[in-house]
């Protein structure tokens, strides 16, 4: 009987650069290392684990790891040796980040015998990961999950559901097997919850007290929880980051292509906690014959019969919505947490073979599972999740033969309310639920409400874009010489700018005018450029998280209570940092306020007659009288971040003044204004 820990039988797809097909591997040994980071390097006669073709039309073929998948074993390496603990990885769904792990533990394995655990979030998928682990590694692979307790092998996998029981004792035999010289997080993004956070440091005293070290890395694709928790609370580095528009420009993932499907449902009185839709509430409007028909329908229509993984509210709807389809005439199943493990393997096994047409699941196919012959991706569930979203999404975009793109068939708005990629950061933007370790994985009594209504189930359809620009943004941009800019009142301000001139692709900068750090450079938030109109949804996504945590954070305080005073510690931005909840407002920002039609004020004018603008030249309207004085400000803000000029350095050599090596012009200026009208001397005079 072939099962998915037999390697021989364990399949994928992936297609090669120079190789014209795609091509079916499975592992069989090992060829030379290639470039292996340096405190990983083995001697001269190791191996470093590859993937090999045993039958394809065109002979055998070694395939090595590819290329993003080198340098995140290389950039997590390093993160180590400068000194931190436990980096985190961002790359999309269906990138191979077990891949990589599997990698990792094998070079360390194959270096001095290392030990390795894997942590994965769910317990339905270690058979799945053992037999990647299998496929890339020459280690023995052992589980822990019911009466598995394969606890001798080199490296051992387990679900945090089981190693983190209540009990303890499943906990204790694993710190009992250990200590372990490697601790992988799979769903990184987890990792903040109260039960990881037990396991995690339990293993990491054992870790400190046997070895004197910890060495722990996670795999994410959305580092962005949609409660706001941060993940600096586990993580303190971001090592390595590429994003789905990186891995679709490379050929790695194929193209979505996106079909949005307004159904007149009311989410307006639907609760929210956590971060996202209350589900009984939300079954009630989606859960309905015509929601449901409707939702038939918008497949029939968009879905050109293809494979379609689609998502449901909860159990009842997804069984309501695969009795649906069949009574259209299609071959449906219905997959949820309570369905038996043979009964589950039995529907994968028929949607794999293409003898199920569509596959309804409710919150089990989200993370982790892997059946890259998917050709479409059917949303029957809102959520006010970026994360949710993308992992969602990011179960259709692998590669397969014939699979030139992934349809999208958005009946709920998901694809209006969010972007397909995160700014990766471990900022997080609820301090509360940092602290306390609570994170939006459901958890907590759900709020009551009145019951919502369904208003109605008239399909209006159109085809959109899954990777630009959005036809409306939804905050204020202001197109300046340097780019297009959105202002944070107070805070600073993020620069989308191009890095080629036919303005194709282009980096996102930040400009922190917080005091004390109005002369500092500009900091990156890209490692590298990406398609310019994607910058808007990434940008966008991080401020709508801010303000959706900020207030959620703001209605949930008791009268008298106070904040903790948590400031995360590892972030790229902390929009938090030294402000208080009212310093300023959404509407601020918000492109369609209000105030932006009220008359300008008298201090705007002045403001504006001071920075050069002449006086019938003034804007009439607040709004654009506060777009105009952004777009100054910013230009001449933007002209003091450059590296300050040889004649600012030689001046201040000669004088005797420290120069940092990432001084600003601004910086420069300043000190030597300072200096020369006398208020200023030099250090040691």
């Amino acid at each position: 009987m072939r099962t998915d820990l037999d390697p021989d039988f364990w399949h994928t797809w992936t297609r090669q650069p120079g190789c014209s097909t795609p091509l079916h591997i499975g592992l069989v040994g090992a060829a030379e290392a290639v470039a292996a980071p340096e405190t990983l390097k083995s001697a001269a006669t190791d191996k470093l684990p590859v993937l090999y073709v045993p039958h394809t039309s065109e002979g055998s073929a070694a395939i090595t790891l590819r290329d993003y998948q080198r340098e995140a074993i290389s950039a997590i390496d390093r993160s180590w040796n400068e000194g931190h603990t436990s980096p985190l990885m961002v790359l999309p769904t269906g990138t191979g980040k077990t891949i990589i792990a599997a990698a990792m533990m094998g070079l360390l394995f194959s270096r001095r015998g290392a030990r390795s655990l894997f942590l994965a979030h769910r317990k339905e998928l270690l058979d799945q990961t053992a037999a990647k682990m299998r496929l890339v590694s020459p280690c023995r692979v052992g589980i822990v999950q019911g009466k598995r307790n394969e606890l001798s092998r080199d490296i051992t996998i387990g679900s945090i559901q089981t190693v983190g029981h209540h009990s303890g004792a499943r906990l204790q035999t694993i710190l009992d097997a250990g200590p372990y010289d490697l601790i992988v997080c799979d769903e990184g993004h987890h990792a903040v919850s109260t039960q990881w956070i037990r396991v995690l440091n339990a293993l990491r005293e054992q870790q400190e007290q046997l070895l004197g070290r910890v060495r722990l890395f996670g795999m994410t694709a959305t580092p962005g929880r949609a409660d706001g928790t941060a993940l600096d609370r586990v993580f303190d580095d971001v090592a390595f980051e590429r994003n789905f528009m990186d891995m679709v420009r490379d050929g790695w993932l194929v193209p979505p292509r996106g079909f949005r499907v307004t159904l007149d449902v009311d989410l307006d009185r639907v609760a929210t906690r956590n971060g996202d839709f209350v589900s009984s509430q939300l079954g009630k409007v989606m859960n309905t014959p015509l929601v449901n028909e409707a939702v038939v329908r918008a497949w029939q229509e968009y879905g050109h019969d293809r494979k379609t993984l689609a998502f449901a509210v909860d159990v009842a709807h997804a069984h309501a919505l695969r009795d649906c389809f069949s009574d259209a005439g299609y071959t449906a199943e219905a997959l949820d947490g309570k369905t038996k493990p043979r009964e589950r393997e039995r529907i994968l096994q028929r949607f794999r073979d293409g003898e199920v047409k569509l596959l309804i699941n409710c919150e089990v196919l989200t993370e982790g599972y892997d059946d890259p012959s998917t050709e479409a991706i059917l949303f029957a569930r809102p959520t006010q999740s970026q994360a949710l979203y993308i992992q969602s999404l990011g179960r259709g975009l692998r590669l397969w033969p014939g699979k030139t793109e992934c349809l999208a068939i958005d009946c709920v708005g998901n694809t209006e309310r969010h972007k397909p990629i995160q700014l990766a950061n471990l900022a997080g933007l609820v301090p509360e639920n940092a602290a306390t370790g609570r994170g939006g994985d459901g958890d907590g009594e759900e709020e009551e409400s009145d019951d919502p209504e369904v208003v109605g189930a008239n399909i209006r359809g159109e085809e959109v874009s899954l990777t630009g620009r959005s036809s409306s943004t939804r905050y204020q941009w202001c197109e300046t010489s340097l780019g297009w800019v959105l202002q944070i009142p107070r805070i600073g301000y993020y620069l989308v700018a191009w890095t080629d001139t036919k303005r194709r692709t282009c980096t996102i900068r930040f400009f922190d005018r917080r005091p004390g750090r109005r002369d500092d450079p500009p900091r990156d938030v890209l490692k590298e450029p990406i398609v310019f109109e994607m910058a808007y949804g990434l940008v966008e996504a991080e401020m709508d998280r801010f303000f959706n945590a900020r207030n959620r954070r703001h209605s949930r305080r008791r009268p008298g209570e106070e904040d903790d005073g948590h400031v995360p510690h590892a972030s790229f931005v902390d929009l938090d940092d030294g402000l208080s909840e009212d310093m300023f407002l959404e509407q601020s920002m918000l492109r369609d306020a209000e105030w932006r039609s009220n008359p300008a004020s008298a201090k705007q004018a002045a403001l504006l007659v001071k920075l050069g603008v002449k006086q019938k030249s003034l804007p009439q309207k607040m709004g654009e009288a506060s777009d105009l004085i952004d777009i100054l400000q910013v230009q001449k803000d933007a002209k003091m971040r450059v590296p300050a000029t040889v004649k600012q350095l030689g001046y201040l050599r000669v004088h005797g003044f420290p120069v940092p090596p990432d001084m600003t012009k601004g910086a420069a200026a300043k000190i030597i204004w300072r200096h020369r009208k006398g208020f200023l001397k030099p250090p040691g005079t």
